[in-house]
């Protein structure tokens, strides 16, 4: 299982880094292979790599990387003419983060050791950053306002959920999804910044390479949340 897991892993590298050229290069034909390959691929490594293992945690987690898959399918067809791929790809991302918001509070086990009993104050600023980026971008949102909105809400909570972690989980499981949910909160940002304020040369460079490893992060401190059981 070892092995098949160390390959998967490379698997996954290669064609992150395929993913990540194609975006610079403008390569649509890499592209149309390597996007719809990176999530089907980090489930084969999140699988192999439990070794039979499962509970609510990583059915949670399996499930959110399947609707990831399915975001970025449907992301892959928009085009202006077409706005319900975005608007499903939205939709299924949307899920994503609720599904990971009940891994991470699956978690945590013991309601004392949660940040909203013993230190709250830690989650505004993440609310802050939520409410100052959704002010800067509401002009421009037009009928996608409540979507995004909401959109906002969630991924801003999907985060302030991996924080609550901190007292329940190992450190070295705490820092990989915490940080993972972090990257991944700036990899919606800069794609909310590209669609609706300030388009910027190769958005999608730096979106693809941000979900990437905020994905990576994430699986990897699960497994090692589960390892640790």
């Amino acid at each position: 299982m070892k092995s098949a897991s160390q390959i998967f892993s490379f698997a996954f590298v290669v064609i992150a880094l395929a993913e990540i050229y194609s975006r610079y290069a403008e390569n649509d034909m890499l592209h149309w292979v390597a996007k719809p390959l990176l999530i089907l691929v980090l489930l084969a490594f999140f699988y192999v790599s439990l070794q039979g293992r499962s509970n609510k945690v990583t059915k949670l987690i399996t499930w959110g990387l399947v609707f990831s898959w399915v975001g970025d399918v449907l992301l892959m067809f928009e085009n202006p003419e077409q706005p319900l791929f975005f608007m499903g790809g939205l939709g299924a991302f949307l899920t994503t983060h609720v599904l990971y918001i009940l891994a991470f509070k699956a978690s945590v086990t013991d309601p004392s050791k949660s940040i909203f009993k013993t230190r709250i104050i830690a989650i505004f600023p993440f609310i802050l950053i939520g409410g100052y980026f959704y002010y800067e971008l509401f002009p421009g949102l037009g009928e996608l306002r409540i979507p995004v909105g909401v959109y906002t809400a969630v991924i801003v909570t999907m985060v302030i959920f991996a924080l609550n972690r901190i007292d329940s989980v190992n450190v070295h499981s705490f820092r990989l999804v915490y940080y993972g949910a972090i990257i991944f909160m700036m990899s919606d940002l800069l794609l909310a910044i590209d669609k609706f304020l300030l388009p910027f040369d190769h958005a999608s460079v730096y979106i693809m390479g941000t979900y990437i490893l905020a994905q990576g992060l994430i699986v990897s401190g699960v497994l090692v949340e589960t390892s640790a059981e």
